[in-house]
């Protein structure tokens, strides 16, 4: 189980990745078409609710246009 700071931590970088993905008027389906991650993961992940790879950290990355380090900047 996540620790409190863990949840903390996947809450404030989900919130960052929804903005960033409204910010560019990406709906969770087109990010996903394009990064090739399922939709509902990418919800997930902005909601604070699972863990993801590195592998989809940079897939979104890709998919938002922004280097890795902007995505982690949060």
């Amino acid at each position: 189980m996540a620790s409190e700071t863990h949840k903390e931590y996947l809450k404030r970088f989900g919130e960052h990745l929804a903005s960033l993905r409204k910010e560019r008027k990406i709906s969770y389906r087109k990010l996903a078409q394009i990064c090739d991650v399922d939709f509902a993961d990418i919800r997930r992940y902005e909601k604070g609710e699972i863990n993801m790879t590195f592998s989809s950290l940079i897939e979104l990355s890709k998919g938002l246009a922004v280097p890795l380090k902007d995505l982690m900047d949060f």
